[in-house]
């Protein structure tokens, strides 16, 4: 009897292990894919439903906005009941809220905002205005007043602003000393005009660079134009007078206020009248106004 070599079943195992590697294995079939077919009904509902629906939230906020609007204007919890004006420093409160036509007991949303702006810049010292609603009984006001830089009326004390535009009538009483612009100002001009002669904006620069100690020793000073271009700037009453031109004004103020004090302690106001021609550059020509002639500085 016949015994088989050892080993041999586990080669026979291997060899046929290795056989069923080597077969291709075989295709797993897929499930057929069943097309859906879809309903040409059911879609087209669905296309009209939600412009629907978005039509009807649209005018359920018009209408809820209008029932809003309609309580907000005839609520008397929003009744006009203050009018706050903030940045005046001249003007009078009063006459802005009379000037503006608001009336006590109007809606607040009824208020043409834009009409109350345009009256309370009709004023000429109101250079610019805003106006806003603080509800639910505030109207809020805010104002920038033109600032008066100097007067063109001694007489009826009528100032200008630095742009040249006429203010009116200074009101009430001021300590502040203004100097007086002759010759740019003719009597009947329109408070709100604005003066265009040419050498307004030279005889304001003039004014200001001048302005101070030691010319401001009671009366203010005024400046006038005079021949060239050229202007006079009278101070202390009469009794100093000075010649300037455009050119360099800056530098003749400066030269002047350097030795001003020397020259003026020198002199007392019974004297002659004083000239003083700073036209030269780097000079300063001073000669009693009676006499020709004679320098100092």
């Amino acid at each position: 009897m016949s015994r088989p070599m050892p080993g041999w079943g586990a080669v026979r195992e291997r060899e046929a292990g290795a056989n069923q590697k080597a077969r291709p294995a075989k295709p797993i079939p897929r499930k057929k894919r069943v097309a859906s077919k879809k309903n040409p009904k059911a879609a087209s509902s669905r296309g009209w439903l939600w412009p629907a629906i978005g039509f009807l939230v649209f005018a359920e906020v018009l209408l809820l906005g209008g029932h809003a609007v309609r309580w907000a204007t005839t609520s008397a919890r929003f009744v006009l009941g203050e009018v706050k004006i903030t940045g005046h420093v001249t003007l009078v409160p009063e006459s802005l809220v009379k000037l503006s036509g608001l009336r006590p007991g109007t809606n607040l949303f009824d208020v043409d905002l834009e009409q109350v702006r345009r009256r309370i810049e009709t004023n000429p010292w109101v250079r610019r205005s805003s106006i806003r609603l603080s509800p639910p009984s505030t109207l809020r006001i805010e104002i920038e007043e033109r600032r008066p830089v100097a007067l063109v009326d001694r007489k009826n004390a009528v100032a200008v602003d630095r742009e040249g535009v006429i203010l009116g009538p200074l009101p009430g009483t001021t300590d502040r000393c203004f100097p007086l612009l002759e010759g740019f100002y003719k009597e009947g001009g329109r408070s709100g005009d604005r003066i265009t002669r040419e050498g307004f904006a030279f005889a304001y620069m003039a004014a200001s660079l001048f302005s101070g100690a030691p010319l401001e020793r009671g009366e203010c000073l005024s400046v006038r134009p005079a021949k060239d271009g050229n202007l006079w700037i009278r101070a202390l009453g009469g009794k100093v007078n000075l010649l300037v031109n455009e050119e360099n004004i800056e530098a003749q103020a400066a030269q002047f206020h350097a030795v001003a004090k020397r020259i003026l302690d020198d002199w007392s106001p019974p004297a002659a009248p004083m000239q003083m021609d700073l036209t030269f550059p780097g000079r300063i020509i001073v000669r009693p106004t009676k006499f020709d002639g004679g320098s100092k500085g």
